[in-house]
């Protein structure tokens, strides 16, 4: 058994602008990676089966919080078959924008590319092939354990969850790409310069989503990219996301420089589609193989009648053991 974890700590600015109005905080957060810990395992069974386990928990180091919350945990089997997993789990569609994100999912504005993801799905069953070539493939299937309605109403199967992942990666070029289907689901949307999440959609049709993504390792430089869209609800009530991004990093010496440019779209309840736009630029020192120095800055916003605004400026350190 292996115990895991990160300690990031940054100093971090944020400012969120509506219209003419802004409202900053100023504190610290964990920013390049989120703070956990974590336990994994493996017991060789024998005849080439493996059993494994993970056990993983998100932590707040800058304050006097003592809950943790459940990031990741499951348990499952291994052998020449490829795996399967059964647990809370992440999901196919965040697979595809996490690994296409030059900045490696920091907590900073401007990267519009997992707005409309999942990140990780509970009650899942994950069956993951075998590598072919540099070729592999993912099943997953999300209980929403919804109770089934009385007197007829069928909802039982409300926020089950069905996705399929493709994935391939030789030498310097890897290609994913992901579809999800979640039923009975609304479409909610964090717009930048949204403080928090807003329904986009009814819930009384199927939440589909669908990401691919790219990039190519050229040494002095790996570029990437990758595009999202997701819908939900009924034509009276119907809501809409779509996002492209474009990133590169560059590697000098001990110091990785990273940037990201955004844009999309979404569309609220059928209304007019309103557009959205952001950035993300970056600096990683590698203080030595587990202890990382960064500084991060982003900006996303949109063009909605009330145009929204967040910027957010950070440096701190991450460690990982």
């Amino acid at each position: 058994m292996t115990l895991y974890g990160v300690a990031d700590q940054g100093y971090n600015t944020d400012k969120k602008t509506v219209g003419t109005v802004a409202t900053k905080t100023t504190g610290l957060a964990s920013i390049l990676s989120g703070s956990r810990f974590g336990f994994k395992g493996t017991e060789d069974l024998g005849g080439g089966l493996k059993a494994n386990f993970v056990m993983e928990y998100a932590v707040a180091t800058d304050d006097a919080t003592t809950s943790m919350a459940n990031r990741q945990s499951f348990v499952g089997l291994a052998g020449a078959f490829g795996s399967v997993n059964l647990g809370r789990q992440y999901s196919q569609i965040h697979a595809v924008q996490g690994t296409f994100d030059a900045n490696g999912n920091a907590t900073a504005a401007g990267w519009l590319g997992g707005g409309t993801s999942t990140v990780r799905t509970s009650n899942a069953v994950v069956y993951t092939t075998p590598s072919f070539g540099g070729f592999s493939a993912a099943l997953e299937l999300g209980a929403g354990e919804v109770a089934q309605g009385g007197s007829g109403a069928v909802t039982g199967n409300a926020n089950n969850l069905t996705a399929l992942g493709l994935s391939y990666a030789n030498g310097p070029l890897t290609v994913k790409a992901a579809t999800e289907s979640i039923k009975l689901a609304k479409l909610a949307y964090a717009a930048p310069g949204i403080a928090a999440a807003v329904d986009l959609s009814n819930a009384l049709a199927d939440r589909k989503a669908n990401s691919i993504g790219a990039s190519y390792d050229l040494g002095v430089a790996k570029l990437m990219a990758v595009t999202t869209s997701a819908k939900a609800g009924t034509a009276a009530d119907a809501g809409e996301v779509k996002t492209n991004n474009f990133g590169v990093s560059i590697p000098v010496g001990a110091v990785a420089l990273n940037a990201t440019v955004s844009n999309g779209s979404y569309v609220d309840s059928g209304a007019a589609s309103v557009k959205t736009s952001g950035y993300q630029v970056g600096a990683n020192y590698s203080l030595s193989k587990r202890t990382t120095a960064y500084a991060l800055m982003g900006q996303g916003k949109n063009k909605a009648a009330t145009a929204t605004k967040h910027d957010t400026f950070a440096v701190g350190v991450r460690h990982t053991f």
